[in-house]
């Protein structure tokens, strides 16, 4: 099954969805999400950990519970302590809907996982060496003042180049981004029909 719309327009609807992008066209937001995944691209093609060390070093620890959360989370990067922190249930969830969905050409079996650790390594670069890089990529400017340029820091930005990251380095056939996007729509669907249900016993 061919999911639609295309990685573009879904980071687009990403962006459009932040208050922070409220006053951006949908044409510059659908710029902003070619220029953020094409830059994603490149940092993976920059990036190279040693055979076998994906992380670049950091620690990977396992944890339960991403679920029930208010803001369910599937991994997060601890910067202070350089840990990648993965939820198992977030994990195995989306892999649930990457079958319901037929797309398992596009995410063999173990590739959220995957996918999951290397989009955390990718935010590691992007809060460090390659931020102002990807402002830059983005090609929003804040300010001009001759041949000075400030760059804007356009919000969603770094998830959208975070997720072409981790599909580059797996040689997905899509972004991470659509499972992300399916996972958020089946929790917005099964918190609606709890409230419903919740609504008629009361």
């Amino acid at each position: 099954m061919t999911p639609d719309p295309d990685d573009v327009a879904l980071g687009a609807r990403l962006l459009s969805g932040i208050p922070t992008n409220e006053a951006r066209s949908p044409e510059l937001l659908r710029t902003v999400a070619e220029r953020a995944r094409a830059f994603g691209h490149r940092l993976a093609d920059l990036d190279a950990p040693a055979p076998g060390d994906p992380t670049g070093g950091h620690r990977v620890v396992e944890r339960t519970g991403g679920l029930d959360r208010d803001t369910p989370v599937l991994a997060r990067f601890l910067h202070r302590s350089g840990t990648i922190e993965l939820f198992t249930d977030s994990i195995a969830f989306c892999e649930s809907l990457v079958d319901t969905h037929g797309w398992r050409a596009h995410f063999p079996a173990g590739s959220v996982r995957a996918a999951a650790v290397l989009h955390e390594r990718a935010h590691h670069l992007l809060a460090g060496p390659y931020a102002r890089d990807l402002r830059v990529a983005v090609g929003h400017p804040a300010l001009r003042i001759g041949r000075w340029v400030h760059w804007a820091h356009v919000a969603g930005a770094e998830e959208l180049a975070a997720h072409a990251y981790a599909a580059r380095r797996l040689g997905l056939g899509r972004s991470p981004l659509l499972v992300t996007a399916a996972a958020s729509a089946a929790l917005d669907r099964r918190a609606r029909t709890v409230k419903e249900a919740s609504t008629w016993a009361s």
